[in-house]
């Protein structure tokens, strides 16, 4: 069952014998657990990407940028690309589809690799970085990579096609940050199957923070469920051994954009 921001405030105050609220606003207490509440959600979104809270099918944004043909924007809350698989339609047909998966190289890897691609149909292209590479201009891209978890850099583009590579022509599959907002009537973006789970952890955070008084019962329930979850953020999506890249980085590390991941 889904709940709202006030819905899990209240919740913890009825665990607390606290003061009725009908809105988080209505006392500092109720706005403390409400920011609580948001930081449980975020913790849980950047420990366990893997158990998918929001998947959906993008594409990435395109720069239009003519000194950098190769260079795309990845949108503002993708938190992980998965599995590292971008997609790019290849068709040389109008209204023709042709998806090419577009293999990720390390930064290294892949400045090793446009060191040594073929010279003849290329330019040379600086990055934001200062960082410059020769790229091929009569091929679809073969591989990508990024330097800042940002832009994502391409190997190459087909001139003849694209006067830089197109957004409506590249796919990829995504975790995506939802915003957290602190309001009433904002319905806590956790699946249907998590939601307990989520308010068990939230829960035991607020009763140790705020009501520095930890429920037994609830701190069990939270730490068995945090358990499984840990247990199921390393089976699902790990068939296969690939780095994880996105807006967190490939070192793991996340900050929510604009939330203070």
């Amino acid at each position: 069952m889904k709940r709202t921001l006030l819905q899990v405030t209240q919740e913890y105050l009825d665990a607390t014998s606290g003061f009725y609220v009908d809105s988080i606003f209505d006392t500092d207490e109720s706005q403390q657990v409400a920011k609580i509440a948001e930081r449980v959600y975020y913790q849980m979104v950047q420990e366990y990407d893997n158990v998918l809270f929001t998947m959906d099918e993008l594409t990435l944004e395109s720069l239009a940028d003519t000194t950098r043909p190769n260079y795309m924007l990845l949108p503002e809350r993708v938190q992980k690309i998965q599995r590292s698989k971008i997609w790019y339609n290849v068709s040389k047909e109008a209204g023709e589809l042709d998806y090419k998966l577009v293999g990720y190289l390390p930064p290294l890897d892949f400045i090793a690799y446009t060191l040594h691609s073929n010279k003849t149909n290329s330019i040379i292209v600086e990055g934001y970085n200062d960082n410059k590479m020769s790229i091929s201009t009569n091929q679809f891209p073969s591989y990508f990579t990024s330097f800042d978890n940002v832009h994502v850099v391409f190997d190459s583009y087909n001139n003849e096609f694209d006067t830089t590579l197109q957004a409506s022509k590249t796919r990829f599959v995504a975790s995506q940050e939802k915003v957290f907002l602190q309001e009433d009537s904002f319905v806590i973006p956790i699946p249907n199957h998590l939601s307990e789970t989520f308010l068990d952890m939230f829960l035991n955070e607020a009763l140790t923070l705020v009501h520095q008084q930890p429920i037994g019962m609830i701190a069990q329930r939270a730490r068995v469920k945090k358990i499984k979850l840990q247990q199921d953020n390393r089976t699902l999506g790990q068939s296969e051994s690939k780095p994880k890249y996105g807006r967190r980085g490939l070192s793991g590390s996340y900050v929510p954009r604009g939330h203070g991941g």
